[in-house]
């Protein structure tokens, strides 16, 4: 029952921190119209409603006499991945037009489409031929994601060092998001890399993966309510 807990308890304080994220953003776009932005905040708001959805699986743990629940629980639902894959593929949708949307010239425009199309004609053709989609994650999934991640970053890169708004790069979100998704993706494949080695063996590993992995979310959803914020801020002065 403890176990149960501490999943709950890691779950909630995440949730809470991808919250002050969304509304931070919200209230971004309520104080500046950045279509742009407005993408970013989307996804930001999606990933708080998967998490919510998603937490039902803990509910699968217990036993309750009930029709519906045992039906599920019986089910190929009883797992949240299918949600995950469902929502690995609009978060990568999501940061695509994001970043397609910052992008000025046509080259990098047509780089970051034809970066989301392979993405997903794989996804689609991996879960349509095989069975996996109820059962397990797009292969090498984050590594995929942290290839995808690198290069659109870097493209945005490129193109603000090559461009005026280099001079007020501090007051640019999208300045923060980026390094922020960066060293996101970064910071948690070493996590996923060694998972299948020690988690299952290593019950020591797995506390440490939980708690880590718990305290990358709370600064990451920190940083990106910061991003928001600090700009508007300094908009200001």
């Amino acid at each position: 029952m403890l176990k149960e807990f501490l999943i709950d308890y890691r779950a909630i304080i995440t949730i809470v921190f991808e919250l002050i994220a969304a509304l931070s953003g919200s209230y971004y776009l309520r104080k500046v119209n950045d279509q742009a932005l407005r993408i970013f905040v989307y996804y930001l708001w999606l990933t708080v409603i998967v998490e919510i959805v998603g937490s039902y699986s803990f509910l699968m743990l217990y036993d309750f006499d009930n029709e519906w629940f045992i039906a599920i629980k019986n089910s190929v639902f009883r797992r949240n991945t299918w949600l995950y894959n469902i929502y690995s593929y609009l978060a990568m949708g999501f940061l695509s037009i994001f970043y397609y949307n910052l992008m000025t010239s046509f080259k990098t425009k047509i780089t970051v489409l034809s970066t989301l199309g392979i993405f997903s004609l794989f996804s689609i053709l991996y879960f349509t031929l095989t069975d996996a989609f109820f059962i397990a994650a797009l292969p090498y999934h984050f590594f995929i994601s942290v290839s995808i991640i690198c290069l659109y970053v870097l493209l945005y890169f490129l193109q603000l060092i090559n461009s005026d708004r280099i001079l007020d790069f501090y007051k640019l979100p999208s300045f923060y998001i980026s390094i922020i998704l960066l060293l996101w993706y970064l910071s948690i494949i070493p996590l996923f890399i060694f998972d299948g080695y020690f988690k299952s063996i290593n019950s020591d590993f797995a506390r440490f993966r939980t708690l880590l992995l718990l305290f990358i979310n709370i600064c990451t959803y920190s940083s990106f309510a910061f991003a928001f914020l600090y700009p508007l801020y300094k908009s200001r002065r």
